[in-house]
């Protein structure tokens, strides 16, 4: 099983490289300084990254003398309980993991990392160049560094897409060849195809496409997603120079009327899914075609005994708009971390954080359930080579190339959460799309004007590279 090979690999690895982290430190322009029993606080969230920056806590006391205390929180808490802390100036937390769309919210509050970074190089370099800069700069400084690389991409059923008898049978009705969706479009008609009963019990038990996480709190991604190719080739949230929303518009429209019927094909309760739900639908093999983060990629074996089929890889639909092919992708959410402002303890801080997102350390964390690939030199490295798929590592970077920034600015947290709640209202049917659209809009304007068109639109500039 691949998630038991990933772990195996990761205790061999290891050992090899702490002691390369160790090599790596006395290269650096500046010696790494050592502290005396100094405790930093890491805010992360609950479960899998708990347990992967667990495993780093003897060696960093043994190297540097500090003691990481780690606060798990969950991820549907990790904004408010970081945020209350952060604003309140506590101290509580040296160190916060948070969403890269929410950097416009956090970064009065963070610690700029430009000194430390200078001092004690990072391998800045390394991180991979499509999280390196849009993910970790704001208006031009360095407050974080990428701690997982997620980007969304596709997985399918390869020898279901290759039956010549499923071939001739999608071309027969749809009049194009099957093949993993290349279009938010097609994604309906692989839906509807592969909607069937396989055991001949009178119930729906197939179906083609999953989404990768539906339920209120991220479902708004699935709609972005979509609108982010709908919208042509120059997608905006909101227009730069008026501020005003254009989500709502007919390529919005297009995008939220493509997710829901998406929806309806799919499986009951479809509408509840979480990560869990998503993930195991595909490695079951109850749905053919998954949009999903990188994980998946490395359970290959696991996904051959499950269904005994093998797993394909490629990129994400896309839409054709004026004659031409739009392929763009998101983080969905994604994972950086940084310094709060208030640490009292802000060498030490950076040093562990130096220290556990290293090129030689963090591979440990990759090859580990919960953080994916983040820097070139994982990509490259003999022991991800030796567990991954070389296809899967090839649209992975592919992908990585076409991801397309969230909406950092200030109330980014604010603006995702009001867009979220219209989107399950248009997915549950208690709104049509169009009215549920115009909702999460009037709902902007209203924030964009609390917090101040002008700066807003001075942040949104900034933010998208305008």
């Amino acid at each position: 099983m691949a998630k038991i090979r990933k772990l195996a690999l990761t205790s061999i690895a290891a050992g090899a490289m702490f002691v390369a982290a160790g090599s790596a430190t006395a290269e650096a322009p500046e010696p790494t300084p050592t502290f005396d029993d100094v405790t930093v606080t890491v805010a992360l969230h609950s479960g899998a990254f708990e347990l992967a920056w667990a495993v780093h806590k003897e060696q960093i006391k043994a190297l540097y003398g500090i003691n990481m205390e780690i606060v798990g929180i969950p991820v549907n808490e990790l904004f408010d309980k970081e945020i209350l802390e952060l604003s309140m100036g506590s101290g509580a937390f040296d160190l916060v993991q948070f969403n890269p769309g929410w950097m416009g919210d956090y970064v009065d509050f963070l610690e700029p990392l430009d000194p430390y970074m200078e001092r004690w190089d990072p391998a800045w370099e390394d991180v991979h160049e499509g999280f390196r800069v849009w993910e970790n700069t704001y208006q031009g400084t360095r407050y974080t560094l990428t701690m997982d690389g997620d980007i969304l991409f596709t997985y399918y059923n390869s020898d279901v897409y290759e039956n010549p008898e499923e071939q001739a049978a999608f071309k027969e009705k749809y009049g194009y060849d099957l093949a993993p969706p290349a279009t938010w479009d097609q994604v309906v008609d692989i839906q509807e195809f592969f909607r069937r009963d396989t055991d001949g019990d009178g119930e729906i038990d197939s179906w083609g496409y999953s989404d990768p996480i539906i339920k209120r709190g991220r479902g708004f991604y699935s709609f972005l997603l979509r609108y982010i190719n709908y919208a042509g080739s120059n997608p905006q949230y909101m227009d730069p120079e008026t501020m005003v929303p254009l989500i709502n518009n007919e390529a919005g429209v297009q995008a939220l009327e493509n997710y829901k019927r998406t929806i309806e094909l799919g499986p009951p309760g479809m509408l509840s899914w979480e990560w869990d739900e998503a993930h195991a639908a595909f490695m079951q093999g109850r749905v053919q075609t998954l949009v999903h983060w990188p994980d998946e990629g490395l359970m290959t074996d696991l996904y051959t005994a499950n269904t005994g089929a093998e797993m394909g890889f490629a990129k994400m639909p896309g839409a054709i708009v004026g004659g031409e092919k739009m392929e763009r992708t998101m983080t969905g959410g994604g994972w950086i971390i940084g310094m709060s402002r208030d640490s009292q303890n802000k060498e030490a801080a950076y040093t562990l954080l130096r220290h556990v997102l290293s090129p030689e350390v963090s591979l440990h964390l990759v090859l580990m359930p919960g953080t994916d690939i983040f820097r070139t030199s994982q990509f490259n490295h003999p022991v991800i080579k030796k567990i991954a798929p070389a296809k899967y590592l090839e649209v992975y970077q592919e992908s990585i190339s076409d991801n397309f920034p969230e909406l950092r600015i200030p109330g980014g947290f604010e603006y995702y959460d009001a867009l979220d709640v219209a989107v399950q209202k248009a997915l549950a049917g208690e709104l049509s799309v169009k009215e549920a659209l115009d909702e999460a809009a009037a709902n902007w304007e209203e924030i964009t004007d609390r917090i101040g068109r002008d700066e807003q639109r001075a942040a949104y500039k900034a933010a998208m590279g305008l």
